[in-house]
């Protein structure tokens, strides 16, 4: 005789525990997405993958949970994350666009000792990327 256990023949528990894995995922691809956006050149390319797996799990956990009775918050949860791997994919990629700008502003940063450094930085790179700098709101190489 073998014992089955019941609760793992219920389809609404399994349901449930596919959507709860789905849930896990966006979160883990959203955690990876953003620690990855942070780290330095040519590894900031891996934030890329992370943000789109992040997404196809959060289009896979949004229809999971048009199956089951889920309250509103998972999908606002959901989509909150998919809004965040959409963002940190966002930045990474406008970063790896300006790869010449981005390195050079990151190679900079690492050598800033000061404050005043650090804004020269900012600066630079702003400049680079054809923005102005505000007045006060940092050092311009110029002066």
């Amino acid at each position: 005789m073998s014992q089955t256990d019941p609760a793992s023949t219920d389809p609404e528990l399994k349901k449930y525990r596919s959507l709860r894995d789905a849930l896990l995922w966006v979160a883990g691809m959203l955690l990876l997405t953003y620690l990855s956006s942070v780290l330095t050149l040519p590894w900031k390319a891996v934030s890329l993958a992370f943000a789109l797996a992040g997404l196809v799990w959060g289009v896979v956990a949004l229809v999971r949970t048009a199956h089951v009775k889920s309250p509103w918050v998972l999908r606002f949860a959901t989509a909150a994350a998919m809004a965040g791997c959409a963002m940190f994919g966002f930045v990474a990629s406008a970063q790896i666009i300006f790869w010449d700008a981005t390195a050079q502003f990151e190679e900079c940063t690492s050598s800033a000792l000061t404050d005043r450094a650090l804004e020269n930085c900012s600066s630079t790179y702003t400049e680079q990327l054809g923005g102005t700098t505000l007045p006060g709101a940092g050092i311009s190489r110029h002066q």
